[in-house]
């Protein structure tokens, strides 16, 4: 099977690549003409430097690769900061739609698009499918968006359709700005990460373990349709920050509550994962200890590799 991984120099993107790589499938890794593609070339995987915005490039791209199936990881505007702002739509909706178009005149046979937990909004407990998305930002606004029209372009087309909502994931390579990798780096650094409360219950999945998920979705057939791709095992952010500094420096003082939750604070993420689990099997291989664990050392490795 091909498989065309779009944002492949990404998070999400270059874990795809590389799991669907170690399946012994064929992988064609798409990138910004500019983006990083370190990762990639580590792994010593085709890349297709395209600007998705680019209709003609996008277009003789795909005639050119001829790929099975689309994972489509890339998104503009991933940060919190950028989560109101107008390139949700600018720069996000009409690329993805314009994919399928390409997808469908190359013949491929599936579209599986990594969607977010944003598109349902403010919700508690835990969270279905059938649950009805009420987004709050911009950016969960856009994602639902696309799910909705490239499903429909897809049907039109003949195409079979998947649509990952990803909770939260965290390791290796991880953006820096994030709570995990940035608490980690800090307490490396001996010093106290400052933080609120930390009582907000979240979905954590290991990087490793949503690269293998949105594969077996890939290699099956039958998975079709929306899926929650999270642990299905809420934690409190306090915790996981307790874990992080048993780890990584014990004994460090914490103190919770020295900043204030941010406005439409999110204050529970649990992913229903039933639905991925009896249509691919997919079951979690990496609790939150041993991913945090090996999250640290590939931080502290690093470091090492940079003072060399």
């Amino acid at each position: 099977m091909k498989v065309f991984v779009t944002g492949a120099g990404g998070f999400v993107g270059a874990a795809a690549v590389s799991s669907a790589l170690s399946a012994g499938h064929d992988v064609v890794a798409l990138v910004r003409p500019n983006g990083n593609r370190q990762r990639l070339d580590e792994l010593g995987v085709v890349v297709a430097p395209v600007n998705l915005a680019d209709v003609a490039e996008l277009e003789a791209a795909m005639r050119h690769h001829r790929p099975d199936v689309i994972v489509h990881s890339a998104w503009s505007g991933v940060s919190n900061a950028s989560r109101h702002e107008r390139l949700q739509i600018s720069d996000n909706v009409s690329a993805a739609l314009s994919l399928v178009d390409a997808a469908a005149a190359a013949g491929v046979s599936k579209f599986i698009g990594i969607g977010s937990q944003a598109e349902y909004g403010l919700l508690s407990g835990k969270i279905s499918e059938t649950v009805l998305p009420v987004p709050t930002s911009l950016y969960g606004a856009a994602k639902l968006a696309v799910q909705v029209l490239a499903a429909q372009l897809c049907a039109d087309a003949g195409i079979d359709f998947a649509w990952l909502r990803l909770f939260s994931t965290y390791g290796p390579r991880d953006n820096p700005n994030w709570l995990i990798p940035s608490v980690i780096e800090q307490m490396l650094d001996g010093r106290r990460p400052m933080t609120t409360e930390g009582r907000q219950l979240w979905d954590y999945l290991f990087i490793d373990d949503v690269a293998d998920a949105i594969r077996a979705v890939a290699e099956s057939k039958q998975a079709v349709g929306i899926f929650n791709l999270g642990s299905g095992k809420p934690i409190a952010v306090r915790n996981i920050i307790e874990h992080i500094r048993d780890i990584a420096a014990p004994g460090l003082d914490l103190i919770f509550g020295e900043i204030p939750y941010k406005q439409g604070q999110i204050w529970h993420m649990e992913a229903d994962t039933d639905r991925l689990n009896k249509l691919t099997g997919f079951v979690p291989q990496v609790e939150l200890d041993e991913g945090l664990l090996r999250t640290i050392e590939w931080h502290k490795s690093k470091r090492s590799g940079e003072q060399c």
